[in-house]
């Protein structure tokens, strides 16, 4: 029998950042006669973490049970069975690494280290002839910030907001330095991600350098930052004095921080860079139209991941500003579509079943909310909606006060809602704030551009005909930035390929006992069980059947068709798109018990935001007499 170690590793940077601890050794150790399996079993890795000489990896080296190595996201499965003479015990997990993610490819200044992490006692479930067991571990800070520096790996992690709204400034570029005796040194820079993040990544060399005299013998660096927008323009210059503020002086291995700006830059770009958290350059594959990575990556929110697809209602996001860059001229934008590969001409995104009210973002105007200093300058939210619109000239009306208003508040301030016109055009308002907007400029419902819905199987047990199998369609969308009225060059970009499928998986399901002639749930079952299932998509996350009950059942629960288990001929079949067949259980020894057969699955699907929260639950409820 094989016992599959499956796991993934992390280390935490700070509080809201994280590494996968990519490229590593996995090492699993018998434990030795020396060693209390149960107390080093439950006891916390501040107590068991430890960093190995060279000598103490030697000495236990003959207590090798395995070893294997984690990919990009830190995933790995280590095999155990008979070969090693394991037979489900306690083990230790070491981690044997010759650097660190990140860090540049420079000789690092020591050899490879090997730490112990903890002592696992897998929870072993019994999947066909195998054992599996899974184990997510994320380091904590103070001990994986020890192993970088070993390796003279330091990081700088943070984030950059507005203000005064605390709204994610995306796109700056930030610079850290270090303040020094003699002259600054600068250590890096990053450039901030939709939620404001960046990442500075540095070698103790970044901050050490200097005259022969060293003066900054020990510590790390006194950092103070810039922060420059896309076009050059300081945001944020600190005085190198704040390199000496608590805080910042002598910062670690691994240093956060929280920056913000007086204000978010002028938008002076117009282009189509994102749908939903995804980059249309980096994160989608221009020949199948899938996500290539999950977003925002690095972070315990990220969604998605290799290989997913869109449904949905996705944002559209980018940046227009109010005026065209090099005419002055006032800017309009809109989006279009057309299936990959047509030579169809693109048709507008706008109208009832394409569009999906999006606030896209603010102007100024006076407003009274009963606040000290009211009637004040307030910002008013913008959105572009489906209908019911705002489609005359601008600068749009501002909202009016309240007939007869009362000295207090004038209650909510209404928005201004845009609607794309025939064509699909937005007015840019010419008083948006920060002379443009940046973020979400349309959501469009695609739907209305590739329809899908509940797909219908051929009976559960049964293969789905070739001819009725549900798929996505590449669709491309195009973005464009013109004048409003006159003469001048139409701005834009485009996504060659995005892979849309709205449908709902075949999720089929049916008990013979319940169903065949002349048969009753209410019966009860006495020396057999007959499942049929089948589950068909294009693009598929997890699926599993299972079956859950309080007795204790001879020989261990079953394991019931799923992904990643192998179907039993020759009446189970599986592809990448699912499975179907039967399922015969020999439930003669199965003590007297109600039993339930769950059916669960999920998609990779995505909106840009949200995944696919799959579906699924008890399907089947049966009695053992």
């Amino acid at each position: 029998m094989a016992y599959l170690f499956r796991g993934r590793l992390c280390g935490a940077l700070c509080d809201d950042c994280f590494e996968p601890l990519a490229n590593v050794q996995v090492r699993l150790y018998r434990l030795r006669s020396d060693q209390d399996a149960t107390r080093l079993a439950v006891a916390e890795t501040k107590d068991t973490f430890a960093v190995l000489t060279d000598e103490q990896v030697r000495a236990k080296s003959g207590a090798l049970l395995a070893e294997c190595t984690t990919d990009e996201a830190g995933h790995f499965t280590a095999r155990l069975g008979d070969d090693q003479q394991y037979a489900g015990e306690a083990f230790e997990v070491d981690v044997h690494c010759g650097t660190v993610p990140h860090r540049r490819p420079e000789p690092p200044p020591k050899g490879p280290v090997q730490f112990t992490i903890t002592t696992v006692q897998p929870q072993w479930r019994q999947r066909e002839n195998d054992q599996i067991a899974a184990w997510d571990h994320c380091l904590a800070r103070r001990f994986w910030c020890y192993i970088r520096a070993l390796f003279d790996a330091w990081v700088l992690c943070g984030r950059v907001t507005v203000c005064s709204t605390g709204q994610a400034a995306e796109g700056l570029t930030v610079y850290a330095l270090d303040r020094d005796w003699l002259a600054d040194d600068p250590i890096g820079s990053g450039l901030t991600d939709a939620s404001g993040k960046f990442r500075i990544d540095y070698l103790g060399a970044d901050f050490r350098r200097g005259t022969w005299i060293n003066i900054e013998l020990i510590g790390g660096p006194d950092v103070y930052f810039r922060i420059d927008g896309p076009s050059g323009t300081p945001l944020l210059t600190e005085p190198s004095s704040q390199g000496r503020a608590p805080g910042r002086e002598n910062v670690g291995p691994c240093c956060c921080v929280a920056l913000c700006v007086k204000e978010a830059p002028p938008v002076e770009h117009a282009w189509f860079t994102r749908v939903g958290d995804f980059n249309l350059y980096s994160d989608i594959d221009s020949s199948t139209g899938l996500t290539t990575t999950a977003q925002p990556a690095g972070f315990p929110n990220q969604h998605g991941g290799p290989g997913y697809g869109f449904w949905q209602s996705p944002r559209l996001v980018g940046d227009c500003p109010t005026r065209h860059p090099a005419t002055s001229q006032p800017l309009r934008y809109r989006f279009l579509w057309r299936p990959t590969g047509s030579l169809a001409a693109p048709a507008p995104i706008t109208g009832p079943a394409m569009v999906v009210a999006q606030k896209v973002g603010t102007r100024p105007v006076t407003w009274n909310y009963g606040l000290p200093g009211d009637p004040a300058t307030r910002p008013q939210d913008i959105w572009v909606v489906p209908s019911g619109g705002y489609t005359g000239p601008m600068p749009a009306p501002f909202p009016a006060a309240p007939p007869g208003p009362p000295p207090g508040s004038w209650g909510p301030m209404p928005p201004l809602l845009q609607q794309p016109d025939a064509d699909g055009w937005v007015t840019m308002p010419p008083d948006a704030t920060n002379q443009g907007f940046s973020g979400p400029l349309l959501r469009v419902n695609t739907n209305a551009l590739v329809p899908g819905g509940t797909a219908i199987g051929a009976g559960a047990g049964n293969a789905i005909p070739a001819a009725a199998l549900k798929n996505g369609v590449d669709v491309s969308i195009f973005f464009e930035a013109a004048p409003v009225s006159g003469p001048g060059a139409t701005l834009g970009n485009q996504l060659d390929r995005l892979h849309v499928n709205n449908w709902i998986e075949v999720a089929e399901f049916s008990l013979d006992q319940f169903t065949a002639p002349g048969a009753t749930p209410c019966e009860g079952i006495t020396n057999m069980v007959d499942l049929r299932y089948t589950m068909d998509h294009a693009l598929v996350s997890t699926w599993a059947l299972g079956i859950s009950t309080s007795a204790p059942i001879p020989g261990g629960t079953p394991t019931l068709p799923g992904l990643g288990v192998p179907p039993v001929p020759p009446d189970q079949f599986s592809s990448v798109r699912g499975g179907h067949g039967q399922v015969h259980l020999n439930t003669s020894g199965w003590p007297q018990c109600a039993y339930m057969v769950t059916f669960t699955r999920s998609l990779k699907l995505t909106d840009g935001e949200d995944d696919d929260a799959g579906r699924g639950g008890v399907v089947a409820v049966f009695c053992k007499r």
